[in-house]
């Protein structure tokens, strides 16, 4: 077993494409990952299974990794990320060879100059983005490897896709943007609906505001009605959909749809996978942690609730008013206390690059390495089949 004195400290962020959905997996760590580590986040993490669904461009050291962890791993889906230095150094052309003879993908980390000898086996490049001002070299580069290429740290301001950077890193590339456009008069009628099934309304109140809503109704027929949801069965009344749901899969169904793209948008909705994330990853810490099923339901909703205020444009307070949450819900989200507090804390801070901050907020609230590795894998897969389905 891999024990936290030998697994570094990890964090998983989404990469972005133009049309804000999730493309890739950045697995970042306090020190690049050798062939140990890389073997565990594999299998242990069931990093493997994942990347059937997604990539994953992975922070790891190209000459301490054996070519053989390929072996039976998707072509190209699992990225070595490591410096350029290492990219233009001749000492490391045998070992990068190797590894993308096996299957691995490589990705240099840097901007080449113009007359940079890179290894030929090198199809991809990870920047730091200038956006508009991007120096004609590294267009240049851009625009001669097959990429994909990576734009780390950018804002709004990046340019629209001229140099060919294809993926957007991190959380916040391209969606904090107050209010996401979407129907607020729909978004509204779901937090009314969330309302009635918090404080446990009669099914027949819950129908009747369902059915003022086309496409709301449409949406949880269809739900109930999907081979993944009850395989055998065709539900055309929205009783028995109530029924089959269930209150809890009701309210965590009602919960993400706040999130999901209005009808007609072209564009993925940018803060959906990673409220789902968020939800997932507390709810895995709450259940890790040893706490109640109610508990587990409490840490979902805090994950899901805390990116309100990104998507209403209002002070996270006024949103959650009328929804009349527990008070350890309500602490967690406004003050940062309660027994959930420290937990969004940890979650919040994990957004970003492994740092020391992240290593104290999991100390704080008891929690290794090692879970915290398999939680956000967890968490990480399920974000991307929502917002698949979305």
């Amino acid at each position: 077993m891999t024990t936290d004195a030998r697994l570094p400290l990890m964090t998983l962020q989404p990469a972005f494409n133009a049309g804000n959905a999730w493309v890739a997996l950045l697995l970042d760590s306090e020190q690049p990952l050798d062939s140990t580590a890389l073997a565990h986040v594999l299998k242990a993490f069931a990093l493997a299974e994942t990347l059937a669904e997604i990539p994953c461009v992975v922070t790891a050291d190209p000459l301490s990794i054996d070519p053989a962890l390929a072996a039976d791993l998707p072509h190209d889906r699992l990225i070595l990320r490591f410096p350029l230095a290492q990219g233009v150094d001749p000492a490391c052309r045998e070992a990068l060879s190797a590894l993308r003879k096996a299957g691995f993908g490589l990705m240099a980390a840097g901007m080449p100059g113009d007359d940079a000898a890179l290894a030929p086996e090198i199809s991809s490049l990870a920047v730091a983005c200038p956006g508009k001002t991007a120096p004609e070299s590294l267009v240049n580069w851009l625009r001669r490897l097959p990429g994909p290429h990576l734009a780390l740290g950018t804002t709004d301001t990046v340019c629209p896709g001229f140099c060919k950077i294809h993926w957007l890193a991190g959380h916040t590339a391209g969606m904090t943007t107050p209010a996401v456009k979407g129907d607020p008069t729909a978004r509204s009628l779901l937090l009314k609906l969330l309302s009635l099934v918090t404080r446990d309304a009669e099914s027949a109140e819950i129908e009747a505001l369902i059915k003022r809503d086309a496409n709301l109704a449409y949406k949880l027929l269809k739900l109930v009605n999907s081979v993944a949801f009850m395989p055998g069965r065709h539900i055309e009344s929205f009783s028995q959909a109530l029924v089959l749901l269930g209150r809890r899969q009701l309210q965590r169904w009602l919960m993400l749809l706040l999130f999901a793209r209005p009808p007609g948008c072209e564009t993925a909705s940018p803060l959906l996978p990673q409220a789902a994330m968020r939800a997932n990853l507390l709810e895995s810490i709450a259940k890790r942690k040893g706490m109640s099923r109610d508990d587990w339901d409490h840490a979902f909703m805090i994950g899901m609730f805390s990116l309100l205020d990104s998507l209403f444009g209002q002070p996270l307070a006024d949103v959650l008013t009328p929804l009349h949450l527990s008070d350890e819900v309500t602490q967690a989200l406004l003050d940062g206390h309660g027994p959930f507090g420290p937990c969004l804390h940890a979650v919040r801070t994990g957004e970003g690059a492994p740092t020391a901050a992240l290593a104290a907020a999991l100390g704080d609230i008891g929690l290794s390495h090692e879970d915290w590795g398999a939680s956000l894998f967890e968490a990480a897969r399920w974000a991307v089949m929502v917002s698949k389905e979305a």
